[in-house]
């Protein structure tokens, strides 16, 4: 089904697709569900994300401070080493600190970050119990990834905080929805990378959905054509063009992590590159000279 979007309410646009397919098909007939959602990437590249509370412990040889993001960033001291020893217990006064800061900012959404947490992450589990009474949520780290990017765990964790409110009132919208329609499907939401991840854990790592609507161009590329050679395709949408390029048949990847904002992450995806001119735009031509 194609419907026009209503950019002011998603939703209504998701349901009305779905009652046009239901009519055809029936409750039944809808056993599995996939959304494609540019809710945090929007939230994000317009600044519309709640306050985090990040906490950051780096043990010696790194500055945390390089890393700042956001408006209440906290550092404690500790150190887990490369082995994941501890070497230095954390600094819960800091942490506690921070905590108090946060409270007068009625701050409830964080995360919490420590250098090698992907060896050992007590630190950043202590930091979730220590900030557990007051949150509403706490992104650690280590749950992104086991490779090392101490940067880019920080950014993945502070930007997955910062649209996991927004994002968990578009997926309870999303059930209720299906429910008072009497559909009882699988629901994937699918990801940067072009893989898919049950509605259940996008709430915990909804960060993982950004740059979904590219993926889809590529993924429904990959449905309708049959790729055999290198190429660029485009995927030429009503307000942009996503451009991908296929290597040997199979779509190029960011495995190392995209940038959100201008800063890395462990957000593996698609490389995709996406302009805005699309079939709805006006182009002008100036001659020169």
């Amino acid at each position: 089904a194609k419907i026009k979007t209503d950019h002011d309410n998603l939703l209504v646009s998701i349901k009305d697709a779905l009652e046009s397919i239901v009519s055809v098909a029936g409750p039944e007939g809808v056993t599995r569900l996939n959304l494609s959602t540019t809710l945090s990437t929007n939230a994000i590249v317009e600044g519309d994300t709640e306050p985090v509370g990040m906490f950051v412990s780096a043990g010696p040889g790194i500055d945390p401070e390089a890393y700042r993001v956001g408006e209440h960033y906290f550092t404690a001291a500790g150190c887990i080493d490369h082995r994941g020893e501890e070497t230095a217990a954390l600094d819960e006064a800091a942490v506690a600190r921070g905590v108090d800061a946060c409270r007068e900012a009625g701050v409830s959404a964080f995360a919490a970050v420590s250098k090698f947490s992907t060896r050992n992450p007590a630190h950043e589990d202590r930091i979730k119990e220590l900030v557990h009474p007051m949150a509403d949520y706490v992104a650690m780290g280590h749950d992104f990834s086991g490779r090392l990017g101490f940067s880019r765990r920080i950014n993945t964790a502070y930007f997955n905080s910062a649209v996991w409110r927004l994002y968990n009132r578009f997926a309870d919208a999303v059930q209720q929805s299906v429910l008072s329609m009497g559909l009882r499907p699988q629901i994937g939401v699918l990801k940067a990378d072009g893989g898919s991840m049950p509605l259940s854990m996008s709430r915990m790592f909804p960060i993982q959905s950004i740059l979904s609507g590219p993926a889809a161009s590529v993924m429904g590329i990959i449905a309708i054509c049959d790729i055999r050679e290198d190429a660029v395709i485009l995927d030429i949408g009503g307000t942009t063009t996503d451009m991908a390029v296929f290597a040997g048949a199979a779509p190029l990847v960011e495995r190392e992590g995209i940038a959100i904002s201008g800063r890395p992450t462990l957000v593996r995806a698609l490389r995709v590159k996406s302009i805005g001119v699309g079939g709805d735009s006006a182009i002008h031509v100036t001659p020169q000279g």
